[in-house]
């Protein structure tokens, strides 16, 4: 039942020349798609507080609960530039006119912004004129919020900007955290140094975290972000059977013991072409054995609490029945739909295979592709794979949004 502030506001608010109960109005609003429903906030202040209200997210939620969500698979490298690869927004739940890619602010080497990292549709931001500075927001709502500044800047060259991880619950962005990376102490560390922005305090704190092994080589820029934690990759980490790891850390966990994670890919040898990136909430690792068999293998991690986590083996199949080849290599999972991946391939650029239906669909057929970022960007992937650097791990980042888009999270100082 809805409060009765909320019902009072209503009727304070709003004239209707139709008197129906206003759980009856939230219902109906509710099966709008978003994108329609923040207009009628600008109806009156009783429309504005009920949108804004649990009562009605919840309401909505659970009304689009079938229908899929907006997401881009973006190529490039963060922090210079990126284009969207594929995606989809024409969903029920938003309503959006266009690509999602396209409300990301104009970024790369000659424009105003580099993109850093995004999570839970919300995109951190680095300006390049000017004077450095951050700037966290939601493209879609056209919200913007400006850091205050970094204080190790000027006064450790090494600092990185690395990720950005997000706290939500019951479908609502709560808060925020930008992470910076000291990575000063060399290739070789037993520790990570963080600089953190909380959009809870608005300041910047720093903290040192132990690893639980050596991390060899840690790529700054394959920054994965997923349930309240960032992901890295070691692509040089060695042990007896294992090539590469994933290195976790939690930073909304309460004990810092058992934070840092580095967790072995479970592959036994490095002839594999491999990706990982995410898709059902769960961290996925791809590797396509291309050198006779045409082997396609997906492992989710299942678990971070054991000493090197615990990968589950969920598909293993043959693709020379999808009709690829040994040019073949993975790229991305499908956000949500596990059972859709997306490869790449140096003439037929992209195409997605659903596992279940053996279908393969051609993704980029525009006659003028070969002079698209895109084209560029998988062909230089699939030149390096060639060139047998097959150790190498690579991801593509996603772009999505969450079941909900609230206000973008702010310090009240800010």
């Amino acid at each position: 039942m809805m409060e009765n502030r909320e019902v009072n506001g209503m009727k304070s608010g709003c004239k209707r020349r139709i008197e129906l109960p206003d759980e009856i109005l939230a219902e109906i609003v509710a099966r709008l798609p978003f994108r329609s429903v923040t207009r009628f906030k600008a109806v009156c202040k009783g429309w504005r507080s009920l949108i804004e209200s649990t009562y009605f997210r919840r309401l909505f939620v659970f009304a689009h609960q079938k229908s899929s969500s907006s997401w881009s698979l973006m190529c490039g490298t963060f922090g210079w530039s990126v284009q969207e690869m594929a995606g989809f927004y024409g969903c029920k739940r938003y309503g959006l006119p266009r690509r999602l890619g396209s409300y990301i602010p104009p970024h790369g080497l000659v424009d105003k912004y580099k993109i850093i990292a995004c999570a839970d549709g919300l995109v951190l931001l680095r300006t390049v004129t000017k004077g450095e500075a951050f700037i966290v927001g939601s493209p879609v709502l056209r919200q913007w919020v400006q850091l205050p500044p970094h204080p190790w800047k000027g006064i450790s060259s090494s600092v990185e900007v690395t990720g950005l991880v997000t706290r939500v619950e019951d479908s609502v962005v709560l808060e925020y955290k930008v992470v910076c990376m000291d990575n000063e102490l060399g290739l070789e560390v037993e520790s990570l140094i963080f600089e953190i922005y909380s959009s809870v305090t608005g300041r910047w704190t720093r903290k040192e975290v132990r690893c639980p092994r050596l991390i060899v080589s840690l790529s700054y820029q394959r920054c994965l972000s997923l349930n309240k934690m960032l992901h890295w990759l070691d692509n040089h980490y060695r042990s007896r059977s294992n090539v590469g790891a994933i290195v976790a850390y939690d930073f909304y966990a309460a004990d810092d013991q058992q934070q840092c994670r580095v967790i072995p890919f479970p592959d036994q040898k490095a002839c594999f072409r491999r990706a990982y990136t995410t898709s059902g909430g769960f961290l996925i690792y791809i590797d396509y054995i291309n050198k006779i068999h045409l082997l396609l293998r997906l492992w989710r991690l299942e678990e971070y609490t054991s000493d090197s986590g615990r990968w589950q083996l969920t598909q293993e199949i043959n693709l020379t029945s999808f009709g690829c080849d040994h040019r073949y290599f993975p790229v991305a999972m499908h956000p949500s739909e596990t059972h859709i991946i997306y490869m790449g391939n140096p003439d037929k650029a992209l195409v997605s295979i659903d596992l279940k239906t053996h279908k393969l669909t051609l993704h980029t057929k525009s006659s003028a592709y070969r002079d698209t970022m895109v084209y560029h960007y998988l062909r230089t992937v699939y030149l390096s794979v060639n060139a047998g650097f097959d150790h190498d791990v690579f991801y593509t980042p996603q772009f999505t949004l969450p079941t909900w888009m609230g206000s973008v999270p702010r310090a009240p100082s800010i």
